[in-house]
């Protein structure tokens, strides 16, 4: 069983940053983690094109068409590839339709669940009313030759609201990012210790049953020394995935160590634990994984728990499921062990699914 480590992944990773392109891009599918770093780079990404879009339509009420072009600095994009010129009202330049790449991007993703809230929603109307804005305005410059100081103020609240929402938004993914391990996309050690604490106080305070349960994969420094780090950090992002799948949806799924997972059990006894938890360990002994070559290789988990009591610190809690994981290992591993509660009745004693086993 490893022991906990303050570096989270299995290997060293080279995460590719998100390249420049003319073509919007989807978001990752399959891993979590990289779907909110795509999106918290196009969020990026948006707020340094509008900056340039706002400074442009801004120069261009400012500039008559045939005075010569101001200079443009490196960063800012040249006309013909991202800054709508509303040269008139039916001719401007839109992006695959959208009149810039955050408008592509969001059209093509907007379906994708992370995009689908309230928040994310709300930056996409203020984006599409600041395109409006600016359209009326170009507009009614290119026919009087005079600016709309109604529409003019309008597009500023406008591009205020936009950069505001973009800022609110990227200190969110930022924050939810810190609180998630980046490999394996489920809760790290840095909020574990603070939300176990939370949730022994809940079940003191509301005298309701809760448990701490550790899993650790077996076998797994063979499959890192056989098959290499990648294949072994496909097993913990595929065991991970299970996890987070068919754990309850009060359930908390934390990353503990290399190859170790700890998961929080609120409202449940140890007789409700050992059924969660032996169902996991089932559907993970039932779902191979496939590696890098292909070979599909199968994976089987230790799993111990231990119930979170009043007369005892988080600490102990831990010390005590992982005396009981201790116990599986022993006892021929994948399978369940649960800490025997001190006034644990009989009846009990024997509701262990699957192997009636019990640490004491």
């Amino acid at each position: 069983m490893a022991a906990p480590m303050d570096e989270m992944t299995n290997r060293d990773h080279d995460t590719p940053g998100h390249g420049d392109t003319d073509m919007p891009e989807s978001i990752a599918v399959g891993n979590f983690v990289d779907a909110e770093r795509d999106i918290l780079a196009e969020l990026e990404t948006a707020l340094s094109e509008h900056i340039s879009l706002v400074l442009e339509w801004n120069r261009r009420l400012l500039v008559r068409h045939d005075d010569a072009p101001s200079p443009r600095s490196q960063d800012t994009p040249a006309p013909s590839q991202t800054v709508p010129q509303y040269a008139s009202p039916h001719t401007h330049d839109h992006a695959h339709d959208h009149d810039c790449n955050f408008g592509a991007w969001y059209a093509l993703n907007r379906h994708n669940r992370l995009l689908d809230q309230p928040a994310i929603k709300s930056l996409a109307a203020t984006h599409e009313q600041l395109h409006a804005c600016a359209r009326r305005l170009m507009d009614h410059s290119n026919r009087t030759g005079t600016v709309d100081a109604a529409e003019y103020d309008a597009m500023a609240l406008r591009a205020e609201s936009f950069f505001a929402q973009i800022r609110r938004l990227e200190r969110a993914f930022r924050t939810a990012r810190s609180d998630v391990d980046p490999l394996t996309g489920v809760y790290n050690r840095q909020t574990m210790l603070s939300d176990l604490e939370i949730e022994r106080e809940r079940s003191i305070r509301t005298h309701s049953s809760a448990a701490i349960a550790l899993v650790d994969l077996d076998f797994f420094k063979a499959v890192n020394d056989t098959h290499g780090h990648q294949n072994g950090d496909l097993v913990l992002q595929s065991v991970a995935g299970i996890l987070q799948s068919h754990v309850r949806p009060f359930d908390k799924v934390y990353r503990y160590g290399g190859e170790e997972f700890l998961i929080c059990l609120p409202n449940a006894d140890m007789r409700q634990t050992a059924r969660v938890l032996e169902r996991l360990r089932r559907v993970i002994e039932a779902s191979p994984v496939t590696l890098s070559n292909g070979m599909s290789l199968p994976v089987t988990t230790s799993i111990g728990a231990a119930p979170i009591l009043a007369d005892r610190q988080i600490g102990q809690i831990i010390e005590k499921a992982d005396r009981a994981l201790y116990a599986a290992k022993e006892s021929g591993r994948n399978r369940v062990r649960v800490w025997r509660s001190p006034d644990e009745t009989d009846q009990d004693k024997k509701i262990t699914p699957g192997t009636g086993n019990r640490a004491t």
